[in-house]
Parts: structure tokens; sequence; C-alpha cells
């Protein structure tokens, strides 16, 4: 595999953890965001970011002029989620500031948000909210709050009379979102080698065993090969214990993370298991104890939980995998018996 540079591997990293990158630049960028750009206007640069992605994964980025979505990965949207992507998507890219008709490019949240409910009516304005914070702001970054909330506060509390500002990108990512959504549904496996399947689940999952089936047979035969398409990137690396593979993510600042250590709190309480309907009260019982004062995100503590491998879900219960063990948490109590 071709040697990557520093530029291309910002590419990619990005891809893999918001799902979309733009070649589009700012007057506010930072270099290392602009060498990226340049990177990826690259004809040379794009063959070696996208010959990563196929050789690891056997598919490459959606791409259209400057923008490429990637959606595999751990941050795969439920049935709920696209509903709300797409209903917020239309309701977007038909206000005047998406259309580029309005210089300062602002939109108001609740006619958003309304217009989302009405093809999502199962769902509070506040749900609604949140799920459009989780994809368009966090995630894709397509949307940036114009009043932004106290850092401190769960999405879930956002104030519906909030504002955004709507990227450049927006309708032409929107357009690509939409192409790789659908060909998610049309794609098989039939073309994606083993390796590269085990590779696709450990990138969702972070955190494999012999539950997997065939692929864990298929790890432990090609965990050498494995590990090494995985090096370029300088970030992830494959750890093979006698009875799990996990895939270690370098640059992940779990130390300063208040959500891993509500994460690993929780995986170590978990013992003989806990039911998935559970898992959010065992959240917050937790983070009660480890910061009493603080509003904490519980779909960010679940992502702690499986994105560093520290615990699995298994027919509907939580068990904690062999990490979880390193590592030590004190609490006051321990109200979690089995």
């Amino acid at each position: 595999m071709a040697k990557l540079t520093k530029a291309e591997r910002a590419v990619i990293e990005q891809l893999l953890t918001h799902g979309v990158f733009t070649g589009t630049k700012t007057s506010d960028m930072k270099a290392g965001a602009m060498a990226a750009r340049d990177a990826y206007q690259k004809p040379e640069g794009q063959r070696r970011i996208n010959g990563w992605f196929n050789q690891v994964f056997g598919r490459m980025p959606q791409s259209f002029q400057d923008n490429w979505v990637w959606l595999m990965g751990p941050g795969q949207l439920s049935s709920a989620e696209i509903t709300v992507l797409l209903a917020t998507l239309k309701a977007v890219i038909n206000t005047p500031a998406a259309q580029g008709v309005e210089a300062d490019r602002v939109i108001e949240a609740r006619p958003v948000i309304a217009s989302v409910q009405t093809v999502t009516p199962e769902l509070s304005d506040k749900q609604v909210g949140k799920m459009i914070d989780d994809m368009l702001v966090q995630r894709f970054q397509l949307l940036t709050p114009d009043n932004p909330v106290n850092a401190d506060s769960t999405a879930a509390s956002l104030v519906v009379d909030e504002y955004w500002d709507v990227a450049v990108d927006f309708v032409a990512i929107a357009q690509l979102l939409v192409q790789a959504m659908q060909a998610s549904l049309q794609t098989t496996n039939e073309s994606v080698s083993a390796q590269q399947q085990v590779s696709a689940y450990l990138l969702k999952h972070r955190y494999m065993d012999q539950d997997a089936g065939s692929l864990w047979t298929t790890l432990l035969q090609q965990k050498d090969q494995i590990s090494a398409v995985w090096q370029p990137l300088q970030r992830f690396y494959l750890e093979v214990g006698d009875d799990y593979a996990a895939l270690l993510d370098a640059d992940r600042r779990q130390l300063s993370s208040r959500q891993y250590f509500i994460a690993l709190a929780v995986a170590r309480s978990l013992k003989s298991g806990l039911p998935d309907d559970l898992l959010g009260t065992r959240i917050k019982q937790l983070a009660r104890q480890l910061y009493p004062k603080a509003n904490v995100n519980q779909t960010q503590v679940k992502a702690e939980l499986q994105l560093n491998g520290l615990a699995k879900c298994v027919h509907g219960s939580w068990i904690a995998t062999p990490l979880a063990q390193r590592f030590a948490i004190t609490l006051e109590d321990d109200d979690f018996g089995e």
C-alpha cells in the first residue's frame, strides 16, 4: 500500500470521524485543513486516498465535485435517523439561506424542526432537535449554531428558537448523502473480501470476539495482514488477545473525556449483563455519582462504550469486554450487584 502524506491522512480521518469532507476553503481555516484540501484536489492524492479505502474496505467514498461522503463505521444511521436526516435536508434546502439568496446564510431552527415533525409525529421537538444536532451539527458539520448553547448542556435541552449558519456546501453534500444512503441499500458483500469485511466490522464495533463467527476465524488467520492495512493511517492499531480483538484509536483523548470515565464505570458495573432498556438508567446513576453537577449526554456515553470496545450488546443485553478490566473506577457506593 502506498504511503500516505499527513494531509492525505487528515482527509481520511475527517471522513472516518465525521462522514463528510468538503474541498471548499475558507479564510479562517488552519494550515492543516488547507493542506488537506490541497491534497484532495490533486489527482495523486485522490488516488491514494481512494486506494486506501478500497484496499481496507473494498469500497470508496461517494464523491461529487469537491465533496466526499463516507457512511460506514460506528455512525451508521438507524431508520429513524435516516427519516429525520432526509426531512431536515429537504427543509433546509428549501430555505433562501441554503439557496444562497440571503448573504448571511442563517436560518431559524423552529420552522425546520416543525417541518421534520410532520413526517415524524412520534418524536417531540426536543427529540428532533437532538437528532439534528447529533447528525447535522456535530457529525456532518453542515449546520453551525449561530447562538451556541452552553458546552455543558445536553443536546436534548436545545431551545427551539436557536439559529443555524448553513454551510456553503450544504446542497451539494445533501445530494451526496442521499446518494450514499441509496448506495448502502444496494451494496452487497459479494465483491468484498473476508478480510475487508473484518475491517468494516472493526471500524463499526471496534471490538470482536468469537461471537462474530466466520469473521473471527478470518481475523485470527489474517491478523497480520489486517493490522498492516491500518498502519499507513498512523492512528488505528489492531490488538489481538487470546479471546478478543480491538481496533484501538490512538487519537482518542480518553483521560480528558467525562463521557469516557462514565462509560468505563458503566462497563465495569455490568457484571453478568444488563438489558438494553436499563442502560440509560445505569448511565444516569453512575453519571450522578461521578459528576453530580454536570449534565451528561447518554448517547455520547453509549458511543464511548462501543468506540473504546468496553462493552457490547448481545441479544439485547450489555456485557463488558476484557478491555473494561484494564482500568479501575472508584465509586462511593456499590449499588450494582448482579
